[in-house]
């Protein structure tokens, strides 16, 4: 359970008591765990992988809002939404985690102040990012935001390596295909990353910090004061 960095937060108490209803489950590419307004069943925590969470309309386009990783989850208990989930997610990089049935996380945040509180602070970072993807999406530049949504992705592959096309990341952020691919071709010409056909590789991560907007740090810093608080 280590592996998931906000389960390690919780005591150990908490952590014998969760441990026998949570359950190992793989993350394949493209895997739906909630469709919007679908009931939430399962809350999942990521070991190791990145799970998207998007808005969806009419007509189908779509828009991420946020990303999660080894460092959240998704799913809160009914403590702090409704019962379903306002949003679609899937997995957009694959990997592990765990899952529990939502109304037994709740159950027990009930029982536990402690477990109760992380999970508050926690759904108040991820809260903070989905507002500040709102802001970014409407007010910074497509190769901000590319370098911004890299970073965001980097640090929860916890590889150098993953996988990528671009017609997933101009749907991601809600802009034409070739958008991308020209925002894409520019990182690469400056030495950033580098691309072979479905797969990014990060090669100058500072690079990346310089050329993203102010978002990529704010939601970290805001995530990192939260649950170190």
């Amino acid at each position: 359970m280590s592996g998931n960095h906000l389960l390690a937060r919780l005591p150990r108490a908490d952590l014998e008591r969760l441990e026998s209803q949570l359950q190992s489950v793989k993350f394949e590419p493209g895997q739906v765990l909630y469709e919007a307004r679908a009931p939430i069943v399962y809350s999942y925590f990521p070991v190791r992988g990145t799970l998207s969470a998007v808005v969806v309309m009419s007509d189908g386009r779509m828009i991420e809002v946020a990303t999660v990783g080894n460092e959240g989850m998704v799913g809160s208990p009914n403590l702090f939404q409704s019962p379903s989930s306002p949003n679609r997610v899937f997995v957009q990089v694959p990997g592990y985690g765990l899952r529990i049935e939502t109304k037994a996380l709740e159950r027990e945040a009930r029982q536990s102040s402690t477990l109760q509180r992380l999970l508050v602070l926690y759904h108040s970072a991820y809260l903070f990012q989905m507002s500040q993807s709102v802001a970014c999406n409407g007010l910074h530049s497509l190769l901000e935001r590319c370098c911004r949504w890299l970073l965001m992705t980097h640090d929860r592959a916890e590889e150098d390596s993953f996988q990528l096309t671009h017609e997933f990341l101009a749907t991601m952020l809600g802009v034409r295909r070739s958008s991308v691919t020209e925002a894409l071709q520019s990182l690469q010409e400056k030495g950033l990353i580098s691309g072979t056909r479905g797969k990014i590789t990060i090669v100058n991560r500072e690079g990346l910090e310089a050329g993203s907007c102010e978002c990529y740090r704010a939601v970290t810093e805001e995530h990192n004061k939260l649950l170190n608080s």
